[in-house]
């Protein structure tokens, strides 16, 4: 073989190598591979909120704000809530919400910008007072200090039996954005 045909040759390897290094820049990560998202990389906002027997709820829609693809499962752990007086003792519980559709506990890749969300909720039958629980932290392990979890406005009212901390529902985290609302607007 001469020498221009070496180096023809030679080209289209680096060609190749180059257009296979682009190609699996772009293919999605399986989630088995990808780490856990950190809550820094997480921006969340209520999107939505409704009630049904005495049960508020606030949707909340996260956003990858990180670099690189991340991977959620599981339920979100709530680090901290705050109402207009300072913060306040919270108890959570992961599960079901009244009227919100439940979300299968399952592993998913979140890319950058994309969007996954979860439903908190709370009781407002207890005797009051009635408080607007402002802001909540959560984040995506436990063991996170609030220093370290996402904050989230919510405007989510609540009572809590007399000397007891503000049992909060939490649902697992599901991809997309979520509904407005849950299934008392008939988005189940």
């Amino acid at each position: 073989m001469n020498a221009r045909a070496l180096l023809q040759r030679a080209s289209a390897v680096r060609l190749l190598i180059a257009s296979l290094i682009a190609v699996s820049s772009v293919i999605p990560a399986n989630a088995s591979t990808v780490a856990i998202c950190n809550s820094a990389d997480l921006s969340g906002k209520a999107t939505g909120s409704g009630a049904g027997m005495s049960q508020p709820y606030v949707v909340i829609t996260v956003t990858n704000i990180g670099k690189a693809s991340c991977a959620l499962k599981g339920y979100p752990v709530l680090t901290g809530a705050w109402t207009a007086k300072g913060k306040v003792a919270i108890s959570a519980k992961n599960g079901d919400l009244f009227n919100m559709p439940s979300a299968k506990v399952k592993r998913f890749v979140l890319a950058p910008k994309a969007k996954a969300w979860f439903a908190n909720g709370s009781a407002t039958a207890y005797d009051p007072p009635l408080v607007t629980i402002n802001r909540i932290a959560f984040a995506t392990s436990a063991g996170t200090s609030v220093a370290d979890s996402s904050m989230i406005r919510s405007g989510l009212m609540a009572t809590a039996p007399a000397g007891k901390p503000y049992p909060l529902g939490v649902t697992a985290f599901a991809a997309g954005k979520g509904p407005a609302s849950g299934c008392d607007s008939g988005n189940c």
